[in-house]
Parts: structure tokens; C-alpha cells; sequence
């Protein structure tokens, strides 16, 4: 497999070492072709000059900088627009994903075209949690996506479909969005769950209301848009062996 592995990350100064060091000994057993692709999104901490150290340590590791905090899409796009292999992994940079999880989830890919994680037992706090649920359903109702967690940052996708797709969102409809193109583009969707770990360092934003007003503006938008409920592939859901 020719793997690019897309890690959006802001104010993460304490976490993404450690994640950015899994994803290159994973990614090295599992690719022939290996690119790490680490999006800052403007980050106020020593975020930066972390992966500046990394760089001479993991060659695989491609930096893309926001002189801004622009949003949690916009950097996730950037990431997808410059990642070269033939399938695209995309997580977080907060350490809340295991890597080695990875390959057993590849394998849903000799029945499926995409695989979209799903957390079983999210160790986040409680309105985090809430938003999450109520997101995922508000996304499956304007959509009818019919996924179990529509914002599990832990999603691998063909090329060919970011090739095709043209994604728009800045925030946090970007997942969404990109299940969305899959739907339309009548590709096959496998579940699989994945173990969600405690963030160790540095603080959430993602259910900030900045955040969340955002998501609901662009959900509105998309809506009004009239991208409609379409037939949607079989989805698979496998739990880890």
C-alpha cells in the first residue's frame, strides 16, 4: 500500500511527538510508500518548533503551517489536498488513536472502498460526548449517512475519491462532508470500531460554541443546498478481534 497518513493538529505541543512517532512505525510496516502529512493550524504554543525537531528524525514528515487557526476543515483539506498515495489515513494529533489498530481495520478493504472508525467507549467529558451523539444525528438525518460516529477521526479513503471530490467545509462538518462524497460517489462504507484513549495533555476545542455554531451554520448551508438522502451502499460494522 502507497499510504499518506493526514494528522491535523493545533496547540498539541504535548502530544504530537508520540503520535507522530506511532504513525511512522506503523505506517512503515504496513506501506511500500510513506508520507506523513502534519497540519499546524496556527498553533499559539511550541507546537511548531516540536515538529521542526521531528523533521530530521522522521523523513517521511511533510509540515503544512496556518499562519491562522482557520478550523478544524480547513486544515484536514489541507492535508487532503497535498497528500500524493493511493489511500489517505486521516487522525488526530491529540494521541487519542492507537496506530496499531490500523492494520486490522485495512483489511475491511478487500469488501469495502472506505473505512470509517467508530469509538465504542469515548473517554471524553460529558457535553463532549453529548455533542458528538447529537451531532452524528443530525448529519445522518440531513444526510442519511447511517454511521454509528460521523466525526471519528480516524477514517482511511481511496485517492481517487479526494480526486473527484471537491470538499468545502472549515470546520467540523468536513467528516460529514467527506462521507457525503462517498455516498454520492456510491462507494462501499466499512465500520470499524476503534478504541478511544483519555487526552493526556493540552486542552479539547472541538465542542467549543465557536466550533459548534460553526458545524450548525455549514450544516444549514449544506442543507439548503439540497443535498438530499440518497441510496446509500451496505454498511459493514466489525469489531476488533
Amino acid at each position: 500500500m502507497r499510504l499518506s497518513v493526514v494528522v491535523p493538529c493545533f496547540n498539541e505541543e504535548g502530544n504530537i511527538a508520540p503520535v507522530i512517532a506511532q504513525v511512522a512505525e506503523v505506517g512503515r510496516r504496513l506501506a511500500s510508500e510513506l508520507e506523513i502529512i502534519v497540519v499546524d493550524d496556527g498553533s499559539t504554543d511550541a507546537t511548531a518548533k516540536v515538529l521542526g525537531g521531528l523533521q530530521a528524525l522522521v523523513p517521511e514528515l511533510r509540515i503544512v503551517t496556518h499562519q491562522r487557526n482557520r478550523g478544524y476543515g480547513a486544515a484536514v483539506r489541507s492535508g487532503l489536498e497535498r497528500a500524493r498515495m493511493d489511500y489517505v489515513f486521516l487522525t488526530d494529533g491529540d494521541g487519542q488513536f492507537d496506530m496499531e489498530e490500523l492494520p486490522a481495520a485495512i483489511q475491511l478493504l478487500g469488501e469495502h472502498d472506505l473505512v470509517a472508525g467508530y469509538r465504542t467507549h469515548r473517554q471524553d467529558g460529558y457535553w463532549r460526548r453529548l455533542w458528538g451523539q447529537t451531532w452524528t444525528a443530525l448529519v445522518n438525518r440531513v444526510f442519511g449517512l447511517g454511521v454509528r460516529d460521523a466525526n471519528c477521526a480516524f477514517k482511511l479513503v481511496p485517492q481517487s475519491l479526494l480526486r473527484s471530490s471537491e470538499l468545502k467545509s472549515e470546520g467540523a462538518l468536513i467528516s460529514a462532508e467527506l462521507l457525503l462524497a462517498a455516498r454520492r460517489a456510491a462507494l462501499s462504507v466499512g465500520e470499524y470500531a476503534v478504541t478511544h484513549y483519555p487526552r493526556m495533555t493540552g486542552r479539547q476545542s472541538g465542542a467549543s460554541p465557536r466550533v459548534v455554531m460553526t458545524a450548525l451554520m455549514e450544516l444549514l448551508v449544506r442543507s439548503r443546498l439540497g443535498f438530499g438522502r440518497l441510496a446509500w451502499p451496505r454498511t459493514s460494522y466489525r469489531r476488533r478481534p
